[in-house]
């Protein structure tokens, strides 16, 4: 369950688009204690881990939640 504590502040590596949105990558010191299925809050967005890296991540981001959050703004290189 999110805490609501601020642990990062992460960098948007990539965006990849995908049929149903798009697949986000996120540069944080965090993603080593990311698992697979794992949630993460990203800019207020509850999101679930889909590929873990030693220094990144990545989850699927639907189109709705594009379009109703500050991820439809997420950009290569943005602080998230």
């Amino acid at each position: 369950m999110f805490t609501g504590l601020v642990e990062d502040l992460g960098t948007v590596a990539a965006l990849d688009a995908t049929p149903d949105g798009v697949r986000l990558t996120v540069h944080t010191r965090l993603a080593g204690e990311l698992g697979p299925g794992d949630s993460i809050a990203v800019n207020g967005v509850c999101l679930t881990a889909v590929d873990i890296a030693p220094d990144a991540f990545t989850a699927d981001v639907m189109q709705e939640t594009l379009r109703r959050s500050s991820l439809g703004e997420a950009a290569p290189g943005r602080p998230v």
